[in-house]
Parts: C-alpha cells; structure tokens; sequence
C-alpha cells in the first residue's frame, strides 16, 4: 500500500483481521510445540524413549512449520489487500489439516502400541 495513501476503513479492517489470523496461527503453533515437549519429555519415563522422542520431535517440527505457514500465508494476504487481488489458499489449509490429522493418528497409535509398557507411579 502507498505510504502516503489514505486507508479506507474497509482495508483497516481486513488488515486487523489478517494480523488477527496470523495470530490464531502462531497460537496454534506454540500449542502444537508445547504438546511435541510435553511427548518428548514423557520419553524419559517411558521404556519405548526412543519412540516417543522421535514423535515428540515431530510434532514440535510441525508446530514450527505451521508458524511458518501462518507468516507466510500473513504476508501474501497483506499484499493480496493491497492489490485487490485476493483469493483464499485453499490448498495450504487442506496440507496443514492434513498434517495435523496424520500427527494425531500417530500418536493415538504410539498410546495404543506403547501405553500399556510405561511404567507406572
């Protein structure tokens, strides 16, 4: 956008709204990383340390890269206001859904293959 153009109050608001989505991303992502160090930290406990470190690293890899999907997807819309031009990325939300899913199925299968061989208190 110009530096020197007014902003009408429509763009003000899709631009607040773009920051706003960029921040859903980057809470998602510090959440998604959280839940990777509290898996990788389990490792310590469990008999099977090796496994859930490698999943627990995994997923903190993928918290990661959904906060760089989020300030990408952040930047391109910024430009694609500026320039009347946007269109939604359709495909960037099915491959981060579809992560998300397929990191789910694996710890769901980690819990059910190693549940039952982690010491208890």
């Amino acid at each position: 956008m110009d530096e020197g153009a007014p902003i009408t109050g429509a763009a003000i608001r899709d631009h607040l709204a773009n920051e706003r989505t960029l921040l859903s991303w980057q809470r998602t992502a510090l959440t998604v990383i959280g839940l990777g160090f509290i898996v990788d930290r389990f490792a310590f406990e469990a008999a099977t340390a090796g496994t859930a470190s490698i999943v627990g690293l995994g997923v903190i890899v993928l918290g990661a890269s959904i906060a760089l999907l989020g300030a990408r997807r952040y930047v391109r819309t910024e430009r694609e206001i500026d320039t009347a031009s946007y269109r939604p990325s359709i495909t960037t939300h099915l491959v981060l859904t579809g992560a998300i899913v397929a990191a789910a199925v694996l710890l769901v299968i980690y819990l059910l293959v190693v549940g039952d061989s982690i010491p208890g208190p």
